[in-house]
């Protein structure tokens, strides 16, 4: 077996890709099961396998099911929810509320810890710590261009998110244009495996035009064909796919005007993201540790809340 740390051999890729393609077939063959066994054309699907987005696309495209939902923590931490759920529900006999928004109920994906700017401003005053106060367009439009001129930022907003994937809240944003991006981010910041791709955050209106998909993807949880690689080369995976995440401005408004202040600069509506941590260690909670994250790393520039941070001033974080 490979040992941690050592480098990827062919024989390691091959391997990889034979248990992938076995897994997908197998899938398959589960819900062509479910399906004639129910007569349904909507599928549900968790389970930690579920977070697998070259198998979930296989499924939404060769499977016989119309629509696939897949929660944004279809996991070990989602199914301890979905548990206790069913417990209350199920055997205590507690009233069940139906939400009929079925819109409400899929994009409910922001509900971790979230600091006030009150909060952000303290810990940087409280610690010595430069910042500069922006206004809402004023912090998007100096943003965006911090981004087109090829700076990495970590953009720390609002209520973390549920699930596994940084959607926008808790995220490193990079230029998805520059083709060495990648190895910039992983060389810098992530200090991961070299053929592992970062993400594409994309407005949900330009989905079908820069990818091979039909429909909106939220979650991070699919990975389809990318049809223009030559415009987004930092997020096209050697294998020509990008694992997409589908912008709303109904569900994050402050990141959509972001990407969206980036198209006007670029006209490119996708920017890079990838999770505000490093190899090994959880996503950042609190102002704290963002701020920690962002002086023990080459990023470029933090954004909390309104506050811009460029320059590292302190040398005990």
């Amino acid at each position: 077996p490979r040992k941690e740390d050592s480098n990827a051999e062919q024989i390691h890729y091959d391997i990889a890709a034979s248990a992938q393609l076995v897994l997908e077939d197998i899938l398959l063959k589960m819900v062509n099961h479910v399906h004639e066994k129910t007569g349904m054309k909507n599928l549900c699907f968790g389970g930690g396998v579920a977070l697998n987005g070259v198998a979930n696309h296989r499924i939404l495209k060769d499977g016989p099911f119309e629509n696939l939902h897949i929660p944004p923590s279809p996991g070990d931490g989602g199914s301890a929810i979905g548990c206790a759920q069913y417990l209350y529900y199920c055997h205590k006999k507690n009233k069940r509320t139906i939400e009929q928004n079925s819109e409400r109920v899929r994009n409910n994906i922001y509900v971790g810890p979230s600091f006030s700017d009150d909060e952000i401003k303290s810990f940087l005053e409280e610690n010595n710590i430069d910042y500069e106060y922006l206004e809402r367009e004023q912090l998007l439009q100096t943003t965006a261009k911090l981004i087109s001129e090829q700076n990495i930022v970590g953009w720390y907003q609002g209520k973390m998110e549920w699930g596994p994937r940084a959607l926008g809240n808790r995220s490193i944003l990079a230029d998805p244009r520059d083709g060495k991006m990648k190895n910039v981010l992983n060389e810098k910041i992530k200090h991961r495996e070299a053929f592992r791709p970062f993400a594409p955050s994309i407005i949900e209106e330009y989905v079908s035009e820069y990818f091979d998909i039909d429909i909106t993807s939220p979650y991070m949880l699919l990975v389809v064909p990318v049809k223009k690689p030559e415009k987004i080369p930092a997020v096209t995976h050697v294998d020509g796919t990008g694992r997409l995440q589908s912008v709303s401005k109904n569900i994050n408004p402050l990141y959509y005007d972001l990407i969206n202040e980036f198209y006007k600069i670029t006209g490119v509506p996708v920017i890079v993201n990838t999770s505000m941590n490093v190899m090994g260690e959880p996503i950042v909670t609190s102002p704290e540790e963002a701020f920690k994250m962002w002086a023990r790393t080459e990023m470029d520039n933090l954004v909390m809340g309104n506050y811009l941070i460029s320059e590292n001033s302190i040398d005990e974080f």
